[in-house]
C-alpha cells in the first residue's frame, strides 16, 4: 500500500489496485491510513489542467503525418494542441516536420513515368491490303509462307554474323597498311573525337507530366503559453514554474530534478521522505543491560548523512569513566566498534568506511562506578541513521556546481536530510519575501524536523 501511494508499482498492477480500492471499504480504509501517515498535517493538493495530464502523451509519427494533411478530427486535433502548449521537444518535432513537408513539396509535383508514346497516322494502303485478303485464300497463304521464309534468313543471317564475331574476336587482326601502333600514334587515336549517335539511337524525350495537386493545408495554430504560477529569486536566476510544472531558468539541473521542483512549487507540497519512517523504527538493541538511558544521543540522530565515515557524538555523562561506541545494521549484527574512550571524549569517528546506501544503528555505553549504563536503552528507539548512496552524492556534487537553494532544497527533502533542507529554504524565504510558496514547503520541512525531535 506505500508503495502503490507513493505511484511506485507498474501500472498494471496500481490499475489493479485502484479496481480493488473501489469495491473493498478495508483497503480504502487502509490506504487513507497509508496516504495520510506520507503527507502530514498538510492539505493535499493536484491540479486538473488538462496540460498537466496530457503532459507525457507525446506526438508520434502517424499523427505528425496528419497534422501535415489536415486529417485530424477535432477531437485529437485538441488533445494535441493541449500537449503542445506545454512540451517544447513536440512543438520543435510539428514544426521541422511541417517545414520539411513544404520544402519537398514542389518535389511531388512531378510525376515521373513513361512517356505516352505518340499514335503515328495510318495510310490507307494497308487495311485496304488486309481488306483484299479476307476474300483471296491464296493471297494469304502466300503472305505465310513469305513471312516464315522471312524469319528463317533473319535467324540464319544473325548465327553467321555471331560466328564471324566469334572469329575477330579470337584471332588477332592484321591490318594491312596500317601503321604500326607506337605510344604517339596511339595517344592522338584517343584524342579523337567520339561521333555523336544516330538520330535513331538517341533516346525519346518524355514530354513533361502534369503538375500534382496538393491538397491545401490549413496552418497550425499558435501555442499556448501555459502561463506561469510561481516566479522565485535563486541565488542569480530567476526561477519560473508554469500551471503544468514546466521548470524555467535551472537548465544546468537534470531533468529529474527539474521535474520534482516543478511538481512540489505546483502542488505547494513536498512528499514526506520514506527515511522518516524508516529511520524511527522501534527498539533493538545491540548490547548493554536493561537500564533507563541517562545521557543522549547527538548525532547522527534519524538522519541520513554524506560521508561514509561518520562522527558520533553524545552527552557527557557526570561521573562516567569511560565510553564505548558500537555500531550496527539494521538486522542487530555488530558492524564497528570503538576501543574503551576517556571520559573527557564525547565524539568518535569510524576509521573504516562504512557501505553506502545502508541503515545503520548506533549506541553509547558508559561505565559509571563500575556500572553499564547504554543509551538508548531498551525500551527507547534505536538511534538510526542512514549513509547517502553513490548515485545520489554523485547528484549532490552536480547540484552544488549550479548553486541553487531551491534545486538543493528539494534534493535534500527527497533525501531525508532534513536538516538541510530546512537550511535551503530558510535562502529561498528570505529571498523571496512576497511568495508564499517557500513559506509552505519550510513549514512542511520544519514539520518533520519536529516529529523527528519528538521521537528522539
Amino acid at each position: 500500500m506505500e508503495r502503490f501511494s507513493l505511484s511506485a508499482l507498474p501500472d498494471a498492477e496500481l490499475d489493479g489496485i485502484a479496481e480493488h480500492l473501489a469495491a473493498c471499504q478495508t483497503c480504502h480504509q487502509l490506504f487513507v491510513e497509508t496516504l495520510r501517515s506520507q503527507k502530514g498535517s498538510s492539505g493535499l493538493r493536484f491540479t486538473l489542467a488538462l496540460e498537466y495530464w496530457l503532459r507525457h502523451e507525446h506526438v508520434e509519427y502517424d499523427q505528425l503525418v496528419a497534422i501535415a494533411d489536415n486529417k485530424l478530427d477535432k477531437t485529437d486535433r485538441e488533445i494535441i494542441d493541449t500537449h503542445l502548449s506545454t512540451c517544447t521537444e513536440c512543438r520543435e518535432d510539428v514544426r521541422s516536420f511541417l517545414a520539411f513537408a513544404k520544402q519537398i513539396e514542389p518535389e511531388l509535383r512531378v510525376r515521373y513515368s513513361p512517356a505516352a508514346r505518340e499514335s503515328r497516322p495510318q495510310t490507307s494502303f494497308w487495311p485496304n491490303w488486309l481488306s483484299g485478303l479476307s476474300w483471296n485464300p491464296v493471297y494469304a497463304a502466300a503472305v505465310v509462307l513469305i513471312g516464315i521464309a522471312l524469319v528463317i534468313g533473319v535467324a540464319l543471317l544473325l548465327k553467321r554474323r555471331g560466328g564471324n564475331l566469334e572469329a575477330k574476336q579470337t584471332s588477332p587482326q592484321v591490318n594491312v597498311g596500317a601503321p604500326t601502333p607506337t605510344p604517339e600514334n596511339q595517344a592522338a587515336r584517343n584524342l579523337l573525337p567520339t561521333p555523336a549517335p544516330l538520330p535513331s539511337e538517341q533516346l525519346p524525350r518524355t514530354a513533361p507530366s502534369p503538375p500534382l495537386t496538393v491538397k491545401n493545408r490549413e496552418p497550425v495554430e499558435p501555442i499556448k503559453n501555459a502561463g506561469a504560477v510561481a516566479v522565485l529569486k535563486d541565488e542569480r536566476r530567476i526561477v519560473t514554474v508554469d500551471k503544468v510544472g514546466n521548470v524555467s531558468g535551472l537548465d544546468e539541473i537534470p531533468q529529474n530534478t527539474r521535474q520534482e521542483i516543478g511538481e512540489a512549487l505546483l502542488a505547494e507540497n513536498i512528499k514526506a521522505p520514506a527515511t522518516q519512517t524508516e529511520l524511527g523504527g522501534g527498539p533493538i538493541v545491540l548490547r548493554g543491560p536493561d537500564n533507563n538511558p541517562t545521557f543522549r544521543l547527538r548525532s547522527p540522530a534519524r538522519t541520513v548523512i554524506i560521508s561514509d565515515r561518520p562522527s558520533f557524538e553524545w552527552e557527557k555523562l557526570t561521573g562516567a569513566t569511560s565510553y564505548r561506541v558500537s555500531v550496527g545494521d539494521s538486522r542487530g549484527h555488530e558492524i564497528a566498534k570503538s576501543e574503551e574512550l576517556p571520559p573527557d571524549q564525547t565524539r568518535w569517528i569510524s576509521p573504516t568506511s562504512l557501505k553506502r546506501g545502508e541503515i545503520y544503528v548506533w549506541e553509547v555505553e558508559a561505565t559509571i562506578d563500575g556500572k553499564k549504563i547504554v543509551s538508548p536503552g531498551r525500551s527507547a528507539p534505536q538511534m538510526k541513521f542512514k549513509i547517502l548512496s553513490a548515485s545520489s552524492a554523485q547528484e549532490l556534487e552536480q547540484l552544488k556546481t549550479a548553486s541553487s537553494h531551491l534545486a538543493l532544497g528539494v534534493f535534500y527533502a527527497r533525501e531525508g536530510m532534513v536538516a538541510e533542507a530546512e537550511r535551503e529554504f530558510q535562502v529561498l524565504v528570505r529571498d523571496n519575501p512576497h511568495s508564499p510558496v517557500p513559506k509552505k514547503l519550510l513549514k512542511q520541512i520544519q514539520s518533520w524536523q519536529s516529529s523527528m525531535i519528538d521521537k528522539h
